[in-house]
């Protein structure tokens, strides 16, 4: 799970950064946006994680 939520951080981070504008108000709300989404991606995928690996009795 941990190389998966690594990925995640890095897809979200430097997709919200190549597409930032604005100069360094852009770079501020860019930021604060990566970190709001990856957290969210991070909770539900880890959710799901933890469904699946119950429902096949793994722990």
């Amino acid at each position: 799970k941990t190389f998966v939520f690594a990925a995640v951080i890095a897809l979200v981070s430097c997709f919200k950064g190549i597409t930032t504008r604005g100069g360094a108000e852009g770079v501020g709300k860019a930021t604060t946006a990566a970190v709001v989404i990856s957290m969210v991606l991070i909770l539900v995928l880890d959710y799901f994680a933890t469904a699946v690996l119950n429902a096949f009795g793994i722990t």
